[in-house]
């Protein structure tokens, strides 16, 4: 069977959840399966690290599109140039290497007679209209939607969002979970004696929108012994923003809360040595470093909304994310209590062997047989 992955996630993002999804799943089927990526013009550092045989593309990177360019001007290089090439190149690879399924890595709506497998992340744009009436990709998705032979979904949640924001009719779709796939390494870097020296609460990831780490933070700065016994340690997502600062101060915590940034290696020592993660956003389609933090032992406490209670069940604590009283009561009840946090951890580490990247690729191999 000849699979071939197009090139869309892999020229938006340089690293970022949706492309890690199919390196996972490219990885685990490449030795079952005739697999090509077609990426000619792409960004995306997790290529790397599939043999060169399996990619065909460029990665172009050290061109710094985003850093030289507006981003109105990288936006129409993107659209008007660089995806052009992509599919004048998709087109010669359908024709060379003459796959049995495309399987479209993002929602362009680009035609094709072949059998099309759709992976669908979210509703964010649709469930947040109002935060992202200028994106442009709501017609492309419905299209795409429409056009797919079988379409997977990551989780129930994200399952239920697309059947009251889409008609589906009868097509046929599939919840398929995701999987952690942070490995250690005995490496340490200097970073990690700083990161010993406190107690502390960990966040990780973007902190914007529906991140809603703004009442996660005021949650936080009510708790005068939060403040003294912890820090809040902030993991990737980039550097904090003038607005973001300007809070702290005005919360009186620009002290207690600090940015970090790291390979998996300091993400994981953070896990480790977290007293938990806080995870407290308002949506999420799967919700993957709440897998993370179980996989290397560190006790969740997130949100009681969207796909996470699915993906966590009984080995998370719940708070409403609307409510700065209720993920403040929820954080002191958890970590004061070791009897919580050790009970946390056991049903962590039992929860986190329901998922792999063999289980996912599996079931995504069996769509891919039923269309051919």
């Amino acid at each position: 069977m000849n699979i071939l992955y197009d090139h869309q996630i892999f020229i938006d993002q340089i690293y970022g959840g949706p492309s890690r999804y199919f390196f996972n799943l490219i990885r685990e089927i490449e030795n079952k399966e005739n697999i090509k990526v077609c990426a000619p013009l792409h960004v995306n550092k997790y290529l790397s690290q599939l043999p060169k045989t399996l990619v065909f593309g460029q990665n172009i990177d050290f061109l710094k599109l985003d850093i030289l360019l507006p981003y109105r001007i990288q936006k129409i290089v993107k659209e008007n140039i660089i995806n052009n090439v992509n599919l004048y190149y998709l087109n010669k690879s359908i024709n060379n290497f003459k796959p049995n399924i495309i399987h479209k890595t993002y929602f362009d709506s680009y035609k094709t007679n072949l059998p099309v497998v759709l992976t669908v992340y979210d509703l964010i744009h649709e469930k947040f209209h109002d935060l992202y009436k200028k994106d442009s990709n709501f017609r492309p998705k419905k299209e795409a939607i429409e056009r797919a032979n079988e379409i997977i979904c990551i989780s129930k949640n994200t399952l239920n969002d697309l059947n009251h924001y889409y008609d589906l009719k009868d097509k046929k779709v599939s919840v398929i979970h995701l999987a952690s796939d942070l490995k250690e390494n005995s490496f340490k870097t200097s970073k990690q004696q700083i990161y010993s020296k406190n107690n502390f609460l960990l966040y990780v990831g973007k902190r914007s929108l529906y991140k809603n780490f703004k009442n996660f933070v005021n949650a936080y700065s009510c708790s005068d012994k939060l403040k003294k016994d912890f820090k809040i340690y902030c993991f990737g997502g980039g550097k904090f923003t003038k607005d973001e600062i300007q809070i702290f101060k005005d919360l009186k915590i620009d002290d207690k809360i600090i940015h970090l940034e790291g390979d998996d290696n300091d993400l994981i020592y953070l896990y480790k040595n977290a007293r938990a993660l806080i995870y407290p956003s308002k949506y999420e389609g799967f919700g993957l470093p709440v897998l993370e933090a179980m996989s290397f032992n560190c006790p969740v406490i997130c949100s009681n909304t969207s796909s996470l209670p699915e993906v966590c069940e009984d080995a998370a604590a719940y708070f409403n994310p609307l409510s700065i009283d209720s993920i403040n009561n929820k954080i002191i009840e958890t970590v004061y209590s070791d009897n919580k946090i050790q009970e946390l951890k056991l049903l962590g580490s039992k929860r986190i062997k329901l998922f792999s990247w063999e289980n996912c690729a599996n079931k995504t191999t069996k769509i891919y047989n039923r269309l051919i």
